[in-house]
C-alpha cells in the first residue's frame, strides 16, 4: 500500500544527499537558495528514472559503467576539492564526516545525471508524465487515517510537545531572560513605569503567573518558573490545535505527524517556548486565529460563538505585538470580501475589536499610568536609510543639512551607524531632538522624500541590510542560540535542575545543525517562510475552490509586510508568529494540489 510513498521517500533522501554534497563542496551556506534548485533538480531526475527500464544485457552492462566512472569521478573530486572544502571545521570527527557526505553526495551526482538527456528530452518534448502524482493520489484515497478523536488528536499533541519542549525547561530553569525580559521584570516590581513599548498585556500575564508563584514559593526565581511552564501549555496546546486542523484537512496519518515532528523536534520551538518573550504568546494567539479562520471557512454560514472567539484573538493579536495591529488592520478590507456572505457579522465583528483596541491603547493605558512607544520607536528604517546617506558622504543641500542637524549630532555617525541594526540610530536621534521630527512629521517626509529621489541606490541597500533577511534567505543570524538569564541586579540567576557536559554538548549541537543541514537549514530562516506563504497564497488564490482560506495568508504576509518597513533589524523570532501557522498554510497547499490533480486525472 505504501509502496509507492517508500519510492518516493529514497527519491527524496537522494536528492538531499546529492544537495548537501554539493553544498558542502561549493562552500555555500545551508540558506543558500541553490540548495533548493540543487534537491529540485535531483528529485526531478530521480523521477525521470522511474521510467527508464533495461532489460537488456547492454542496459545493464551501461549502468554498471557509468556507476564505476562515477565512483572514480566522486573520489577524485572528494580527494582534490573535497579535502580543503572541510578545512572550515573546527572538530575532526566533522571534517571526516563532510568528506563522506562530499563523497557520497557527488557519487549520486553522477549517478544521477545519467537521466539529464532524458529530462532534457520531455521538456522539449513537453511530455511532463515524470511529474505526474496520479498512483499516489490513489492511494491517498485508501490510506489510514489517525486512530484517535478530534480530542485526543489535540490531547496527545500538546502533551507530546510539552514532553519534548520539558528538557530545556529543566535546563534553562527558571526559563531564558534576556534584555527584554528583565525590562519587563523590572516593570513588573515597580523599579520602571509601566509601558508599552514591549506589549504590557504581555508582561500582565507574566506579573499574574510570576506573582502567583512568588506567593506559593516565595523564591523570586521559581516564581518566574511558573510563567515559563504556563507558556509551555500553551504553545503545546496550540501546536495541538495546528496538528488537529491539519488531521481535518489532509487527513492521512503523515501529514499531522510531520506537523507534530515540527513542533516537537525542531529544537528552535523548544528553546522559544522557554524564553520570555512576547514573540513567543504572540505566535500561539495566531496559531489559534488560523484555526478558527479555517473552521469558519469550513461552514456555510457565520456562527456567533466563532465571531466572538476571533473578536477575542483580534483583541489580543493587537495587544501583545504592535505589528500585530498592523496587520490586522490591514486584514480588514479583506475578511470582509472573502466573507462577504456574512458581511454583516463579520462588520460588526471588525468594528467591535477595533474599538476595542483602540479604547485600551487609549484611554484605559492613560488612565492606568501606561507609557506609549515613542515616535522613534516606528522610524527604523527611515533613520537607517538617511544615515545610509550621510555615511556614505553624500552632497546634501545647506536646507536639508539643517533639518538633519537640528535632531542628530552627526559626529560620531559613521561609527555608530550599523547596516544591519537600527536601534544606535535610533538611539542617536533619542539624545537628540525627536521631538523636532514629531512635531514637523510633514517636514521630514518631505526630506526623506527629497533624499530618497536622489540617493535611491542608498535607500535601497540600507533597506535590504536592515530587513532584506525576510525576503532573501542567505543572511547570517542565530536562531534558538540564547542562554540562562542575563546578568542583572535583582537576584534572577540561571539555576539548571539537568546540566553536564553532554547536555550542553547535545543543546548545542541540536543547534548548530540548523545551519550545517541543508533544506533542513531552510527551517531555521525568515526568508524561506516568506516565500511559502507567497507561494501559498497565490496558489489558494488561483486554485483553491474555498478561497476564504486566502485570509490566513494574508494575515501571515500583512505581519511579514509590517516588517519589511518598520523591524529595526533581522531577527527569527520577529517572523515566529508566520513560522508556527506554517504547517498550517502547507497542509492547505497540499489540498489544493490534490484537488487540483484529481481533476486532472
Amino acid at each position: 500500500m505504501y509502496g509507492l510513498m517508500i519510492n518516493e521517500l529514497k527519491n527524496v533522501l537522494v536528492a538531499f544527499i546529492c544537495t548537501w554534497g554539493l553544498q558542502l563542496l561549493t562552500g555555500i551556506t545551508v540558506r543558500n537558495p541553490l540548495t533548493l534548485l540543487y534537491f529540485a533538480l535531483f528529485w526531478i531526475l530521480g523521477r525521470c528514472k522511474k521510467n527508464e527500464k533495461y532489460d537488456d544485457k547492454k542496459g545493464k552492462m551501461a549502468d554498471i559503467l557509468w556507476g564505476a566512472a562515477s565512483i572514480i569521478l566522486s573520489g577524485s573530486v572528494t580527494f582534490f576539492i573535497g579535502r580543503k572544502a572541510v578545512l572550515g571545521f573546527d572538530s575532526g570527527l566533522f571534517r571526516l564526516v563532510g568528506i563522506l557526505i562530499i563523497f557520497a553526495g557527488m557519487f549520486l551526482v553522477f549517478v544521477r545525471l545519467k537521466d539529464l538527456p532524458s529530462l532534457i528530452k520531455n521538456i522539449f518534448s513537453k511530455d511532463y508524465s515524470f511529474l505526474a502524482v496520479k498512483g499516489m493520489m490513489q492511494e491517498e484515497k485508501s490510506r489510514k487515517e489517525l486512530p484517535f478523536s478530534d480530542l485526543k488528536v489535540l490531547g496527545i499533541s500538546a502533551v507530546i510537545c510539552f514532553l519534548c519542549y520539558l528538557p530545556y525547561f529543566l535546563y534553562e530553569y527558571p526559563g531564558i531572560m534576556t534584555a527584554d525580559s528583565l525590562v519587563q521584570y523590572e516593570q513588573i516590581i515597580g523599579v520602571t513605569p509601566w509601558s508599552n513599548h514591549h506589549p504590557v498585556a504581555h508582561t500582565l500575564v507574566i506579573s499574574f503567573f510570576y506573582k502567583l508563584g512568588l506567593a506559593v514559593t516565595g523564591d523570586i526565581n521559581k516564581a518566574i518558573s511558573f510563567y515559563t511552564v504556563a507558556q509551555m501549555i500553551f504553545m503545546s496546546l496550540c501546536c495541538g490545535a495546528v496538528v488537529l486542523r491539519v488531521k481535518r484537512i489532509v487527513g492521512g496519518i503523515v501529514a499531522p505527524v510531520l506537523s507534530l515532528i515540527f513542533f516537537a523536534l525542531v529544537p528552535f520551538n523548544a528553546v522559544f517556548a522557554v524564553t520570555l518573550w512576547k514573540d513567543v504568546p504572540f505566535a500561539g494567539i495566531v496559531m489559534l486565529t488560523g484555526c478558527l479562520l479555517v473552521d469558519m471557512a469550513q461552514k456555510d454560514r457565520g456562527v456567533w460563538s466563532d465571531l466572538i472567539m476571533l473578536f477575542v484573538l483580534l483583541v489580543l493579536l493587537s495587544l501583545f505585538r504592535s505589528n500585530g495591529w498592523y496587520a490586522f488592520l490591514l486584514c480588514i478590507p479583506f475578511m470582509l470580501y472573502f466573507y462577504r456572505d456574512n458581511l454583516i457579522k463579520i462588520a460588526v465583528m471588525v468594528a467591535a475589536s477595533v474599538l476595542a483596541v483602540i479604547i485600551i491603547k487609549g484611554p484605559v493605558m492613560t488612565s492606568a499610568g501606561v507609557i506609549q512607544p515613542d515616535f522613534t520607536e516606528s522610524l527604523s528604517l527611515p533613520l537607517q536609510q538617511v544615515a545610509r546617506v550621510l555615511v556614505n558622504d553624500r552632497a546634501l543641500s545647506d536646507e536639508d543639512m539643517e533639518l538633519i542637524t537640528d535632531v542628530i549630532d552627526t559626529t560620531y555617525i559613521h561609527e555608530l551607524y550599523a547596516p544591519d541594526f537600527a536601534d544606535n540610530i535610533k538611539e542617536l536621534v533619542r539624545a537628540g531632538h525627536p521631538e523636532v521630527i514629531e512635531n514637523n512629521k510633514g517636514t521630514y517626509l518631505g526630506l526623506w522624500l527629497t533624499l530618497f529621489a536622489k540617493y535611491p541606490a542608498d535607500y535601497i541597500k540600507a533597506w535590504f541590510d536592515l530587513v532584506g533577511g525576510y525576503v532573501y534567505t542567505d543572511f547570517p543570524y542565530d536562531v534558538g542560540n540564547v542562554d540562562g538569564i542575563m546578568a542583572n541586579d535583582h537576584g534572577l540567576v540561571p539555576t539548571p535542575l539537568i546540566g553536564g557536559k553532554a547536555v550542553i554538548k547535545g543543546k548545542e549541537i541540536l543547534i548548530k545543525l540548523g545551519s550545517f543541514v541543508p533544506i533542513y537549514g531552510m527551517l531555521w530562516c525568515a526568508g524561506a517562510y516568506t516565500w511559502l506563504v507567497i507561494f501559498a497564497l497565490i496558489a489558494v488564490l488561483k486554485n483553491g475552490r474555498n478561497k476564504k482560506l486566502a485570509v490566513i495568508m494574508i494575515l501571515q504576509a500583512a505581519m511579514i509586510a509590517t516588517l519589511l518597513v518598520a523591524a529595526p533589524v533581522i531577527d527569527f523570532r520577529y517572523e515566529y508568529a508566520v513560522v508556527m501557522l506554517m504547517p498550517l498554510t502547507v497542509s492547505i497547499c497540499v489540498i489544493i494540489k490534490s484537488e487540483k490533480t484529481a481533476k486532472e486525472y
